[in-house]
């Protein structure tokens, strides 16, 4: 059986939903001609608000996708985990 991933939450969806405002504001800033240093600012505050929506599914992969990997029986389960971790760190 194909194992289903379901790592939506309200939460997640807000900050998302948080970060879309980001860019939308750091486009009208571009727009605007605004201060260089603003947009990097608030393009600096997007990136870390996209990192931690990164770190919380990350989280709840290893405390669950992985964990029932391993407890199935999948020995490729870790070396995969890492795999993923290599690419996004």
């Amino acid at each position: 059986m194909a194992h289903v991933h379901s790592h939506y939450s309200k939460a997640l969806d807000n900050r998302l939903a948080s970060v879309e405002g980001m860019i939308a504001a750091i486009r009208r800033m571009m727009e605007e001609g605004r201060d260089c240093e603003e947009i990097l600012l608030q393009l600096s505050a997007a990136e870390n608000s996209i990192k931690k929506v990164a770190k919380i599914i990350l989280k709840d992969h290893f405390n669950t996708c992985v964990r029932e990997s391993i407890e199935s029986g999948d020995e490729g389960a870790v070396e995969s985990f890492n795999a993923i971790l290599d690419k996004y760190i």
